[in-house]
Parts: C-alpha cells; sequence; structure tokens
C-alpha cells in the first residue's frame, strides 16, 4: 500500500504519550509489511504536545503535523486534516491507542476485496468506561437512531475511507459536523470490523459525561428536525387531557357533584407552563443552530503546519 495511505490522528494535550503511541502505530504496520504516512492534528493543545510533534516529524519523514489556533474539537480536527490528504485512502484513529492498530491490516484487505468505499471499526466493548457513561451512551445511539433513522451503535471514528467519500466528506459545509453521522448519512458503500476497544494509553478520558450529554444534543441538532415535532405531541396529550377533564367537570356540573379542583388546577398550570418552556428550549436550541450557520465562520483556522506530501511513506 505505498504511498496510498495516509493515518489521520487528531491529539489534544498528549504530552506525555503522543511520541510513544504514534512509535507503536509505526512498529505496528510496519510488523504487518504495511507503509504509512501520518497526518497529526494538535486541536490547540495547552500543554506541550506541539513540540513533540515537531521533533516526532525531525525525526521520521513520514509524519507531517497541522496546529490549530484553539482547541475547536475532534470533529473540527478530523476535518482539518482531511483536507491535507494527498493519497487515495485515508484512516482517521484516535492517538491513544483505543483504536488498536493491529486491525489496520485487516480493515484495507475489506475494503480492497469487496470494493467498499467506508470500512469502518465497530465497537464490541466500550473497554473502561464508568457505567454512567455507558449508559448515557447507550441512550444517545438510541434516542439518536429513533431521531434520526441512523444506527450508530457501536460506531466509532476508527474508520477507512476511499478518495470518493473523502471527497463526499469535504463537500460538508456546515459549522458543527458529527463525523460518524455524516459518513452513514452520506450513503457509500459501506462495511464494518468488530473490534475490542483497548484500554487508554495515558491520562484518563477528558470527555466528560457532561460533555457526552452536551455532544449526542449538538450531534442530533445536527441530523434531525424531528424534534421539533416534540411540541405538537405535548400539545395533542394536553388536548386529549383537556377534553377529558373538561368532560368530568361537565358531569359533575351538571349532576351537583362537588369538585375540589384547585390542587389539579395548580398542577396542570405549573405541568402546563413546564412544557411550554421546554418547547420553547427546543425551538431555541435549532435557532442558535441557524444563528451560528448563518454566521459562515470557518469550522476552524491552521496555526502551523508542517506538510510533507512529498516523502515516501513509511519512510523514516
Amino acid at each position: 500500500m505505498s504511498n496510498e495511505l495516509t493515518i489521520i490522528i487528531p491529539a489534544f494535550n498528549e504530552v506525555k504519550t503522543i511520541q510513544r503511541n504514534i512509535k507503536t502505530i509505526m512498529a505496528q504496520l510496519s510488523d504487518d509489511g504495511l507503509a504509512a504516512s501520518y497526518l497529526i492534528v494538535d486541536d490547540g493543545s495547552r500543554d506541550d504536545t506541539w513540540g513533540e510533534l515537531t521533533r516526532l516529524a525531525a525525526e521520521h519523514s513520514s509524519v507531517s503535523c497541522l496546529r490549530l489556533s484553539r482547541n475547536y474539537g475532534k470533529e473540527a480536527a478530523i476535518f482539518a486534516g482531511l483536507a491535507e490528504v494527498p493519497t487515495p485512502l485515508c484512516l482517521v484513529m484516535d492517538s491513544d491507542l483505543q483504536h488498536p492498530p493491529r486491525y489496520i491490516k485487516e480493515m484495507l484487505a475489506i475494503m480492497r476485496e469487496t470494493g467498499a468505499d467506508v470500512v469502518e471499526g465497530v465497537k464490541l466493548s466500550r473497554g473502561r468506561e464508568t457505567l454512567k457513561y455507558k449508559l448515557v451512551a447507550k441512550f444517545f445511539y438510541r434516542a439518536f437512531h429513533w431521531l434520526c433513522g441512523i444506527n450508530l451503535d457501536g460506531a466509532s471514528d476508527f474508520k477507512l475511507f476511499n478518495r470518493k467519500a473523502m471527497g463526499a466528506l469535504k463537500e460538508f459545509r456546515e459549522g458543527t459536523v458529527f463525523f460518524r453521522g455524516l459518513v452513514h448519512w452520506a450513503g457509500f458503500k459501506h462495511e464494518t470490523l468488530a473490534f475490542h476497544v483497548d484500554n487508554r494509553e495515558g491520562d484518563k478520558s477528558r470527555f466528560s459525561t457532561w460533555r457526552l450529554i452536551r455532544f449526542a444534543l449538538m450531534a442530533t441538532l445536527s441530523h434531525s428536525s424531528q424534534p421539533l415535532l416534540l411540541p405538537f405531541a405535548l400539545a395533542a396529550v394536553f388536548w386529549v387531557g383537556g377534553i377529558l377533564l373538561g368532560g368530568i367537570a361537565l358531569y359533575g356540573y351538571f349532576t351537583g357533584i362537588a369538585i375540589s379542583g384547585f390542587t389539579t388546577v395548580i398542577l396542570l398550570l405549573l405541568i402546563q407552563g413546564a412544557l411550554i418552556l421546554f418547547s420553547l428550549g427546543i425551538i431555541g436550541l435549532y435557532l442558535a443552530r441557524i444563528y451560528d450557520e448563518a454566521k459562515r465562520r470557518p469550522r476552524f483556522f491552521v496555526m502551523e503546519k508542517m506538510i510533507r506530501h512529498d516523502a515516501p511513506s513509511g519512510q523514516t
């Protein structure tokens, strides 16, 4: 596969482990008889990750690196890397070795044998994650499938693309992107490879449960307008409930039955007010997305780059 594969690796605050992890990936590919170029994107790290990357690039001519002006997020870092890929094939993987490099050879074989445009690594296990994190992730994937019609259960960013699929991804112009969702939405020929997530090398993940919830919300808003229909569903429920309560009230009025309805009225007003505010919140989130997209700001800025498009793949 010489001169055919570029591996994009986003990195953020990985100063302690980035050199060791990249060399581990290189060693695995060398053992498998594969050659590749490496494009490492420093997503605005606040430590000396960029210094480690420049030293790595000086030592290995197959390594190129980008430095974004600030932390834009993993999705933006991936697309920054895609914009610089010169080779017919591209693989995206994490820098912490949770995406095991030993599977790359098999992914390439699957693409070659099936003619797939995308080969995706699908998680058989999620590695060392808290129960709360796993439950939130499971709920998000179920909700995303229901709202957007895209099943991402077990999906990962561990993906191999050919030039056709890479070109399609570059066509998206949204400011806020959800990489996994866009790959499925694009609809190219897709194959999967099941893998077990390895333990993270280095510090514990900085992707907290709250960040996962926020990420899930933004991903859903980016791919579906279905939540906007929820206020209509709630209105229908209250309309039916209002008819039933109205019927009960009229029956009591005409039959002379005294009904103590003060508590019921207060509860209904509280629930109704909460649902109104909830519905306005959903609309507000979509307005915020429209506002962000209408500004047409660049998805990221590259502050520095060390790109070697002409370096022979695998040369060190």
